[in-house]
């Protein structure tokens, strides 16, 4: 039944098809996805916009973790279907791991940020919205041949499922939400002691970094956040900030230790740093 899905999405390939799977493909790219939590906990004020990149961030390393430990050959490697060949500004899928293929991480990082920020919406065309996305960001991989179908299922259901425990934290045991953060952190610290992994060093460095650098916040000297539209300069100033610290990570050596510590630093500079920045300017 896969491998039927996988052909009939081969045979409608088209240029112009092309350009819409490459468009909605880009959505689950990791730039894309860590720009994005970025921002929402930049422009969402409080604990929505905490509580919605928390559940973005601990889905990385899961996802990364899960694609190490399964190593499912992707459909292309395994001769189901031919990948088709992109590389652009939007997305590539030139070296993605032949051995990465569940579970889906553009499935699971975009399910897990819509997922939460509909719940944190409670609106019905939120929900309507998000799943139709989500559903095409999946048949954009389908359509690349990157995925079989149940890579996506899982990369979906792990996406929700984090979201849902992440809002139970958020809703009955909020005190202590550091605390799992932490505690989650800790675990993911554990696998580069087994297997270098470019890609889980970064989300398991961006993770520890926010579960550092979040619980530090809340000794910054409360204030009133801006109104929206003078919030938006919270993008440029938070840019700068993080921007800085990552010029000055591009000095330490190709080492995964070093890599690891660049984006901790990285993740304090987006969440202490910004924070800081933005009670200053009171933006």
């Amino acid at each position: 039944m896969e491998q039927a899905i996988l052909k009939w999405f081969e045979s409608i390939r088209c240029p112009a098809l092309t350009v819409v799977a490459s468009f909605f493909s880009c959505f689950g790219e990791a730039i894309v996805m860590a720009g994005a939590v970025i921002l929402i906990y930049w422009l969402v004020a409080g604990r929505a916009g905490e509580q919605i990149a928390v559940t973005a961030l601990s889905s990385f390393p899961l996802n990364t973790f899960l694609k190490n430990v399964v190593s499912r050959p992707r459909p292309y490697a395994a001769g189901v279907v031919d990948r088709l060949d992109v590389d652009n500004f939007l997305v590539s899928t030139r070296g993605l791991g032949d051995l990465y293929s569940f579970p889906s991480g553009h499935a699971q990082a975009t399910s897990s940020l819509l997922t939460a920020s509909s719940i944190k919406e409670r609106r019905w065309w939120m929900w309507a919205a998000s799943a139709l996305f989500v559903l095409l960001v999946m048949c954009s991989r389908l359509y690349l041949g990157v995925h079989y179908p149940t890579d996506l299922l899982a990369g979906l259901a792990l996406g929700v499922a984090t979201a849902v425990l992440w809002q139970l934290v958020y809703r009955y045991a909020y005190g202590a939400r550091y605390y799992i953060l932490c505690g989650f952190a800790i675990l993911c610290l554990v696998p580069p002691l087994f297997f270098v992994d470019k890609d889980y060093i970064q989300a398991a460095g961006f993770l520890s970094g926010a579960a550092f650098f979040l619980p530090l916040t809340s000794f910054l000297p409360p204030f009133e956040p801006a109104p929206f539209p003078k919030r938006l300069l919270r993008i440029p100033a938070g840019a700068l900030v993080a921007g800085a610290v990552f010029a000055l990570t591009l000095l330490f050596p190709a080492d995964p230790g070093f890599s690891l510590i660049k984006w901790f630093l990285i993740a304090g500079a987006a969440t202490l740093g910004a924070q800081g920045l933005f009670r200053a300017l009171k933006l």
